[in-house]
């Protein structure tokens, strides 16, 4: 896991919903780099509380070269771990994830990876078969959906290779790949290398579904959810609107109205997600405006999900994980608001 400031109250609340809800005691990895935390007054002050109980320990990347995206690829190759499970921290399971090590696919492959919403029938980074991609990459064009990695599973010794070419992707300059608009940060960084060396890996075949609010009919999807090699989902990423267990400014009133005493809003009301017995060039995920949210901000999924033949819509209060972000949002003020005072004090 990779931190800076704005995402400190978001580490904190996964890894005590890991530790403290979903009983996981997996070994857990905090990267960051030093320049960027100094600039936060409570610094990693809420994380370092968490590693009283073990099994936490802190990482720093010195690298100039090793920011924004290329500070993941930097804590995957550099890590102590042999197998390795990448989590964003704004990404949060919804069941212990440990069992992913055992699963036949990673036990086949040392290398388990998720889709993105986009494929090559409906991209908006244009990885189609006209890409000039596949000749940066001096391969064929692969029909599949792009990569998500907002979790990765990799074993590292087994995947040394790839995991270098992945490193030389991310690190090289000029890098052909940001400067052309050819791919997207490190999303597709690890597909690319695994493909390019022809090594094996194995992708979820699910697509994405998306977590959100419904305003009457219409949803507005804020956090991309994956699932394990089974079907079931299990990992929620709150890519859209982060955690920051404060009172935000750029919300509408109606959004602010909460029957709680949490700062962030409650936003996973309903999941809306793909008919398996639908074709792929049926996933088509939109992505819109709402008047709720500053215009930074974009709705992902169906706006109107119960008029699609693809697409259905279940209320998240019937489903198995129901109270794991109230648990998120208790724990993100905790972080916010016991640290700061303490910094203050």
């Amino acid at each position: 896991m990779v931190v800076y400031p704005k995402l400190v109250a978001s580490a904190y609340a996964t890894i005590r919903t890991l530790r403290d809800v979903l009983g996981c005691r997996l070994p857990i990895e905090i990267w960051f780099r030093p320049d960027e935390m100094r600039r936060s007054p409570e610094g990693l002050e809420p994380l370092k509380n968490l590693s009283r109980t073990g099994q936490l320990t802190f990482q720093e990347i010195n690298d100039p070269k090793a920011v924004r995206f290329n500070a993941k690829i930097y804590a995957l190759y550099h890590s102590m771990f042999d197998q390795v499970l990448f989590l964003d921290a704004d990404n949060v399971p919804v069941r212990d994830p440990t069992y992913l090590f055992e699963t036949p696919e990673f036990k086949k492959t040392g290398a388990v990876f998720w889709p993105d919403y986009w494929h090559p029938d409906h991209t908006i980074f244009f990885i189609n078969a006209d890409s000039l991609v596949w000749q940066l990459l001096a391969m064929p064009y692969v029909d599949m959906f792009e990569q998500e990695s907002g979790q990765v599973l990799v074993d590292r010794k087994r995947h040394a290779a790839p995991l270098e070419l992945v490193r030389f992707y991310g690190f090289h300059e000029p890098n052909y790949f940001g400067r052309m608009k050819l791919a997207w940060g490190d999303k597709d960084m690890f597909r690319f290398a695994w493909l390019k060396l022809n090594v094996p890996f194995h992708m979820i075949q699910t697509p994405p579904s998306v977590a959100g609010i419904m305003f009457g009919d219409s949803f507005c999807g804020m956090t991309m959810v994956q699932h394990d090699t089974d079907g079931e989902v299990l990992f929620l990423h709150r890519n859209q609107m982060k955690l920051t267990g404060e009172n935000r400014t750029d919300l509408s009133s109606e959004l602010k109205n909460s029957t709680d005493e949490y700062p962030d809003p409650a936003m996973w009301s309903n999941l809306v997600s793909f008919r398996n017995t639908s074709a792929r060039s049926d996933y088509v995920i939109q992505a819109n405006t709402d008047h709720r949210f500053s215009k930074q901000r974009r709705c992902f999924g169906r706006q109107f999900p119960d008029k699609s033949a693809h697409f259905y819509s279940r209320a998240v209060e019937d489903l198995s994980f129901a109270g794991i972000e109230t648990h998120l949002r208790r724990f993100a003020m905790e972080a916010a608001t016991k640290f700061t005072n303490k910094t203050l004090n």
